[in-house]
């Protein structure tokens, strides 16, 4: 298929929005407990205007011969500090086409990946000029729409799933000499050291992602802010005055793919002795119980695709995945060897 490739501008962007809420409303109809757009929740428009108003984006659109927009495609740069906490989860120089950042017009198969596939290697050849070789991707739970992007050499990084926080029901089993209390500000090196050992983990197999010590040590006191808030929670797990676990939920802000009303689980932790015990499940459904006597209906939270414990354990607690993150990350000779 032969298309063309120019830069999008302000004067595209409505053509473009129709193209991004046309797949969108599809995609939200696919998705569990997502039947429309959230209130609050930007448009097509609104989401493009504000990617394209970023610095440094790079934004192209395709055309057919026609002259009907086909696709289009943004990507922002993403420079992260050592002391962020999003750089234990993000590579520090890198790119992201965000929720909104891509849409296709439906065609015949193959077609669709041809206009993803040229539309990338514009923009990706521009990303690598700028010496960013981890390109992600955040779109809804689409499997259709993922495919395209893993035919361009992309891989599964990370999920974010979704769940409904309903009246207490059946709870799990309890867990011999365990206690869970409600954590307050006094707690938070208790907390910070517990999301610490949380987030040590993604170094080992099969997730082996950098974990800085300068974003370790902010997420020490990351949570100072939600155990003096109200509207969030957190919870200790305690055996025979043992600290062997904890939970945090904050308020979640409404999105493409997180509806209003709803919390999110930022943190999770349990000993590595005492894993397989239930734990977790005595603590998510503490916090679950709190979430709706608080007025949430729903709970987000996101895993390691590649994690042995949180891709098992989060989908078999009632975690439906509603969207994705993928990822590429070019052959580091690629800056380690002059190109010619």
């Amino acid at each position: 298929m032969t298309v063309a490739i120019a830069p999008l501008t302000a004067e595209h962007v409505p053509e473009a929005a129709a193209l991004l809420d046309r797949w969108y409303g599809k995609a939200r109809r696919g998705v569990p407990l997502q039947p429309g757009r959230a209130a609050g929740s930007p448009g097509g428009e609104e989401l493009l205007g504000k990617m394209l108003a970023g610095p440094r984006t790079e934004a192209v659109a395709s055309r057919g011969g026609d002259g009907t927009m086909t696709g289009y495609l943004v990507a922002a740069p993403v420079d992260l500090a050592d002391d962020d906490r999003a750089a234990l989860r993000a590579h520090p120089r890198s790119a992201l086409v965000g929720y909104g950042g891509h849409a296709l017009r439906a065609s015949r198969d193959g077609l669709r990946d041809d206009v993803l596939r040229g539309l990338y290697a514009t923009v990706a050849q521009r990303l690598v000029a700028d010496r960013r070789y981890v390109h992600y991707v955040d779109l809804p739970a689409d499997d259709e729409a993922a495919l395209g992007w893993f035919r361009c050499g992309f891989g599964l990084e990370r999920v974010r799933g979704l769940m409904a926080v309903r009246p207490k029901g059946r709870q799990p089993r309890g867990v011999d000499a365990l206690s869970v209390r409600r954590a307050g500000p006094g707690d938070l090196e208790r907390i910070g050291r517990m999301a610490v050992e949380a987030a040590r983990a993604d170094r080992g197999a099969a997730v082996f992602r950098p974990q800085p010590e300068p974003a370790l040590a902010a997420l020490r006191t990351h949570y100072a802010g939600a155990l003096a808030d109200p509207r969030s929670g957190a919870w200790v797990a305690l055996r025979r005055g043992e600290e062997i676990g904890m939970v945090v939920l904050i308020p979640a802000e409404p999105g493409p793919v997180v509806p209003e009303g709803c919390v999110e689980l930022v943190e999770a932790y349990v000993t590595h002795v005492a894993r397989g015990e239930g734990i977790s499940r005595v603590l998510l459904a503490t916090a679950l119980a709190w979430a709706y006597d608080h007025g949430y209906r729903h709970i987000t939270a996101s895993w390691s695709a590649g994690s042995p414990v949180s891709a098992a354990n989060w989908p078999a607690v009632g975690f439906r995945p509603v969207a994705y993150r993928l990822q590429r990350v070019l052959d580091p000779r690629m800056w380690a060897t002059p190109q010619r």
